[in-house]
């Protein structure tokens, strides 16, 4: 929807219409309440807040405060920044940081990682209305935008308010930016009103360049999801302690396919049968990206002729199962703790892949298809390391794991690179934070 509502201004700035862009995005809304109502998608906490109107205990705790506003849309980019407020509130233990997101598991997730060390509030619509009620209440010292989230409005408004605005770990796909220079010539003004651009790579650094931001405002950062993964790492022991409540044998093999999409679980589950055959002792975790998704998977177990029980269900007590199928959120990493094998979905169909960082930084050997767009940056360090195995075809996924399994010095040499280059690129959220520094020293607090 970003692009869209960016491609909307475009036009409007053309025109001089900030209030056909806004017509628009309100006709989208109305379009979409309708639907929302019916799945019972509008609670009136968050959409009262979505229109600018938080509640008494946000108003409470950010009034008199020194507050970072960071925006980041869902879970992946929450989990991503989630270090940098870390160094952010270490390096100023006086900020309270303002993290808001637009999704109910983006808020559940940012809840959790927050606590009480700050305040979750859902973003507001790009209305210019909302924005002004939004920043009135929140009075932000600076404006954080993670990956892409670049609304027109929001960087206008807070610009114009003189608080400064940068974009983290950021990152152009290139589906993205091949739309986005349709629009080139009105985009430079946008980008005008951000500080600083903090890129994941090189890669991403020439496309926000070539969409019209200025050279001297971006920089190449490095990803923070490789300081995120170590950040998510389970605790010492807790593999143990999860493969005894799942009834793991140590001499098991665990498949753990994590993130999976519709179109995958089939393949995994055809060779989690095939394996079986040679092998008795192999088990598979499968945890899909939507939780929504979790009957529709144990129905395809079932097909298989295999048993299924749901991961947080089963105890030692339970009997023996052949698949668990993770249906808790944020435990994903828990899991990746026991694999043997760790394959990354979203990659054997064109979706561009999850986040393979989370198994690579425990040491597993990793497994992804051939699309892996989204993480091109990390999946090629994986890959130029012989970190990773990336599949040309979902048909090589049985024979890879084959030789993986047949071959554990190698499986184990895999992981270790792999943990090895994670500990290596980490850093990245000290680096933001150091780039950061003149505008928090330069931009004191409006409050």
């Amino acid at each position: 929807m970003g692009f869209y509502c960016w491609l909307l201004a475009a036009g409007c700035w053309l025109l001089n219409m900030w209030l056909v862009y806004e017509i628009l995005l309100a006709i989208a809304f109305l379009c979409y309440v309708p639907k929302a109502l019916m799945k019972r998608r509008l609670p009136h906490r968050r959409w009262s807040m979505r229109l600018g109107r938080y509640p008494q205990h946000v108003r409470t705790r950010v009034e008199g405060r020194d507050v970072i506003w960071i925006h980041a849309v869902s879970v992946g980019e929450v989990m991503a920044v989630q270090p940098l407020i870390w160094e952010l509130r270490a390096r100023e233990p006086a900020i309270l940081v303002v993290l808001s997101t637009i999704t109910p598991t983006g808020f559940a997730v940012a809840s959790n990682c927050l606590g009480t060390q700050g305040v979750v509030i859902y973003a507001p619509l790009d209305f210019r209305f909302a924005v002004r009620r939004a920043l009135e209440t929140i009075r932000p010292r600076l404006l954080l935008l993670v990956e892409s989230e670049l609304w027109p409005a929001l960087t206008r408004l807070t610009n114009a308010q003189r608080i400064p605005v940068a974009v983290v770990n950021g990152r152009i796909s290139a589906r993205a930016y091949r739309r986005y220079r349709w629009v080139k010539p009105w985009l430079k003004r946008m980008l005008d009103a951000v500080d600083l651009f903090l890129m994941q790579s090189e890669e991403d650094a020439a496309r926000i360049t070539g969409m019209g931001a200025e050279g001297r405002r971006v920089r190449v950062q490095g990803s923070l999801k490789w300081d995120a993964s170590l950040a998510t790492r389970p605790k010492r022991g807790a593999g143990e302690e999860l493969a005894a409540r799942l009834g793991v044998r140590p001499d098991e093999i665990v498949l753990v396919a994590g993130s999976t999409h519709r179109g995958e679980e089939t393949t995994v589950l055809e060779a989690c049968r095939v394996l079986r055959k040679r092998r008795t002792a192999v088990r598979l975790v499968i945890a899909p990206r939507h939780v929504e998704r979790i009957g529709e998977v144990e129905a395809l177990v079932r097909e298989q002729g295999l048993s299924v029980q749901r991961a947080s269900a089963i105890t030692p007590a339970s009997g023996p199962w052949d698949v668990a199928v993770v249906d808790t959120f944020g435990t994903l990493p828990a899991y990746y703790g026991i694999a043997t094998v760790a394959f990354i979905g979203g990659s054997l169909i064109p979706h561009g892949g999850q986040n393979p960082l989370e198994a690579a930084s425990l040491g597993k050997p990793v497994i992804f298809g051939p699309s892996m767009e989204n993480f091109a940056e990390i999946a090629g360090q994986l890959l130029s390391h012989e970190a990773a195995i990336q599949l040309r075809h979902r048909s090589d996924f049985v024979s890879t794991l084959k030789d993986l399994l047949d071959n554990p010095a190698k499986a184990l040499a895999m992981g270790q690179r792999a943990r090895d280059l994670v500990e290596h690129l980490s850093g990245t959220s000290r680096r933001t934070c150091d780039a950061l520094k003149p505008l928090l020293t330069d931009h004191p607090s409006p409050t």
